[in-house]
Parts: C-alpha cells; structure tokens; sequence
C-alpha cells in the first residue's frame, strides 16, 4: 500500500511537471521544473562532459561547469544525451527519480510501517520528485538511515559520502554516526566511520578535482557568491528589517556558517547529554534536528528542499500535527511562488512572508521536538 500510494503521487508528480506551457505565465510555472529549465536554457545536451571542462569567469559559470555536485551534474548531463526537448528530458530522467523514490518509501516501510506513508502520500512528492534532482540526495541518505537501523554504520557511512556527492546535506549525518561510537567509547570504530564516510566523498570528486580544478571547485564558487533565494528568511526584506537582501553575501556567508557551527554543537552537546540519560546515543533524532538546522539557517532554501526532511516525520516518532503544518506552509509557499507571485506581487507578499518565516519558526521548534523524542518502529 505504501509503494502504490509513493506511485500514485510519483505519476500525478510527473503529469504536474509535463504539463505544457500556458500563454499564461502564472499558468505554467505551476509546471515550474528545474530539469525542463535547465534542458532550456543551460544547453545542456550540447555541453561537454561535466567538471572535467568548465570553470568560472567573472561569477558566471563557463561551459561545463554545473553547481551541483558531480554525481548530480553527471546524472543530469548523461541523462541530457538521450532528449531532444525539455518534456523529453523530463521522461528520460523520471524512471530513475521515481524509482529512487519508490526505494525511499520502501525502506521506510520497512523501518517504520504504515509511516511510511508521510513521505509516500505527501503532497511534496507530487510538487517535488521532479522539480530538482534531490531525490538523487534522498535515497542514499535513508539508504545510510535503513544499514544504521541493521547494524551496518560502515555501509551508513559509504552511503551518507555518496549522498555528499549529490547534494551535500548527507554529510551532516555522519558525524553523529560518529558520536555514537564515541559514546560506546570505541574510539577506532568512530575514526573508521569518519574516515569512510568523508574518504568516500573525497574519491568520488578526486578524479574531477585533479583533472580540473577549476570546472570542480565552479560548484562552490558559485554557491559562495549566490545570494539568498526570497524563499528563504535571509532573502526577504520585512517593513524594519532584521535581515535584509542588502547585506554584502560575503558578511551572510559568515554569519550563516557561525550561527550554523553553533548549532551544530548545540544540537550534538544535546543529543549526548541524551544519551548519557538514556544510555543510548539518539542517532537518528539527532540526524533530524541537524538537518532541520542546515534547513533554518543555510542561506539557500529552495521548495523542494522539503524532500530531505520529509523522510524524518517518518522515522521519527512524532505527531502527525508538524507533518501537517510543515506541509500546508509548503503548499502556500509553493502557490505564492509559482501562481499568486507571477501575477500580483502585493497580493503574494503577506502569504509569502507567512509561508516562509512560518515555515522557519517551525524548523526551530522542530529541532527541540526531534531530539525530544524517540526512534518509530513498524509497530507505530
């Protein structure tokens, strides 16, 4: 039942995004796709292979250069060779992110039962699947979640540095994979699951760095001179504001990485003060509120960004009420951006603000309910 649910909303996902192009503009960005842009407008077909050429110039990335990271650049470059239209593109790439989507509801399934269905039916995957690439980052991140929960952490490990590569985020998740040993004092194992993890990673861009350093480090340099996106609490401006778009990206760089630093400590300080209570260290519920931190802070959030979350509402015990509000401020947020927004700024304005900072309050409290709370079983 999960894995029809999970298909049922990979499908009306994919009608979503294929859906032509309206005369008018509010009309066709509800069929907004990342993947049908960058078919459009970055020449992607027609690119040289990724990384390997490329660099930056003057802040705008050259010919082969992509700002994802290379496992990401390399599917949607390979996926490029074979369309010949933006909606063709979108078909080519669709089995592939389906199916990782399908094998991200079946994991859950199997660790937490009906659960599951959080992620499967959620109406992110009818917005998300096939907005971005993301899912490419999700599956080997619960794929590391599903091996932890079976007593493998050096596949857990292998699995968050493959996801490092594709959108970075899983990176997070290893050091408290990390933790945990620490806490059970074997010293060694925390050093092997550390070195795994980040030497992994570190393989898999090795061969692009070498090669090009240029086109390889593009990735990053793009990303440190990007501003933050409006649907981001960084990007907006209120009528006296606290933090505006006006301030230089060099300063909210630094302050988003301190403010980030901090909480990362605060977070994993947290979840051992956890574990010398309980006994055990809280891997998974300090895996959830971590990433809600990166979420709050990082001074990109994109939409589909909800995809990396969202497994957590499943793995985590907590009450359907948060799955709730997380997923009604989303869908404001993504008709304010890509319906109401196109056609009357004014009018998206005050929704826009409430979608964003609301979802953001909510991330901050989700962070204290994370590592409140326990581990959800098939049982749940």
């Amino acid at each position: 039942m999960v894995l029809a649910a999970c298909l049922a909303t990979l499908l009306a996902g994919l009608v979503l995004k294929l859906c032509p192009v309206g005369e008018a503009r509010s009309i066709s960005l509800l069929c907004y796709s990342d993947l049908k842009t960058f078919f459009q407008y970055r020449d992607i077909a027609t690119m040289p292979f990724p990384y390997v050429h490329g660099g930056m110039r003057d802040g705008l990335l050259l010919p082969g250069a992509i700002e994802y990271p290379v496992l990401t650049g390399i599917f949607a470059w390979a996926t490029a060779q074979l369309a010949w239209s933006p909606r063709t593109y979108l078909l080519v790439s669709a089995p592939a992110l389906g199916g990782l989507g399908l094998l991200v509801a079946y994991l859950l399934a199997r660790m937490t039962g009906w659960r599951a269905l959080y992620f499967a039916a959620a109406p992110a995957i009818v917005l998300y699947a096939f907005h971005n690439w993301d899912l490419l980052a999700v599956a080997p991140a619960v794929g590391g979640l599903w091996c932890w929960r079976r007593g493998r952490p050096a596949w857990a490990a292998v699995l968050f540095g493959i996801g490092t590569c594709t959108k970075l985020y899983p990176l997070i998740f290893v050091a408290p994979l990390v933790f945990e040993a620490l806490f059970e004092a074997r010293v060694r194992e925390a050093a092997a699951r550390l070195v795994t993890g980040a030497g992994t990673a570190v393989l898999i861009n090795l061969p692009f760095a070498v090669v090009n350093p240029d086109g390889w480090y593009a990735t990053y340099g793009f990303h440190r001179l990007r501003p933050p996106n409006i649907d981001s609490p960084w990007g907006l401006e209120l009528t006296s504001p606290v933090i505006a778009t006006s301030w230089p990206v060099e300063t909210l760089n630094l302050l988003t990485t301190v403010l980030m630093l901090i909480s990362f400590s605060t977070v994993f300080a947290a979840g051992w003060w956890r574990a010398r209570w309980d006994g055990r260290y809280p891997f998974i519920q300090v895996c959830a509120a971590a990433l809600a931190v990166f979420l709050l802070l990082n001074k990109v959030h994109s939409p589909q960004y909800f995809l990396w979350i969202l497994p957590f509402f499943a793995l985590v015990a907590i009450r359907p009420v948060w799955w709730a509000l997380y997923s009604g401020l989303d869908l404001l947020l993504y008709a304010m951006l890509f319906y109401v927004g196109p056609i009357s700024l004014d009018l998206a304005s005050p929704y826009f603000q409430i979608a964003v900072f609301g979802r953001a309050a909510l991330l901050a409290v989700l962070i204290v309910v994370f590592l409140r709370t326990h581990v959800a079983s098939p049982a749940l």
